[in-house]
């Protein structure tokens, strides 16, 4: 018994295969380009309205800092400083939170070292390396 494949269900499948290879195609470069528009849009609202970091160092009333120029850090600019404590729910595993933001004081930046990092002074508090500095922008 001789059987021949028709010739039309191959051109199709074969239409049908490079027809999703185009539009897989389209839809990859339609998010390469949309996906660092969003990304912008984020980081600019975020950088409009917040800026968050956390202090890399400290020694004596000095600090490093991880804000910099891409966080729109400027020379000048006081930061809130708050640590991040456990409170007692956690550890008897209790409903509610498992931390509490703690304000612990406020520090001044006096030099932007690059877009990730900037040097700070404390104005008041017994900040700590971890705690975190934050700005909010209204």
């Amino acid at each position: 018994m001789n059987t021949v494949q028709p010739r039309f269900s191959s051109d199709l499948l074969r239409s049908f295969w490079q027809l999703n290879r185009c539009l897989l195609g389209a839809l990859v470069l339609a998010l390469s380009f949309t996906s660092p528009l969003v990304h912008a849009q984020e980081t600019n609202f975020r950088h409009q309205y917040l800026m968050r970091g956390q202090i890399l160092e400290v020694e004596d009333k000095t600090l490093v800092i991880c804000v910099g120029s891409a966080d729109g850090a400027e020379v000048g600019q006081e930061l809130d400083v708050v640590r991040h404590q456990s409170t007692l729910q956690h550890k008897h595993k209790e409903p509610g939170p498992p931390f509490r933001r703690e304000n612990i004081g406020r520090v001044k930046i006096t030099t932007i070292f690059d877009e990730h990092y900037a040097e700070a002074i404390v104005i008041d508090g017994d900040v700590r390396v971890n705690d975190t500095v934050e700005i909010r922008r209204d």
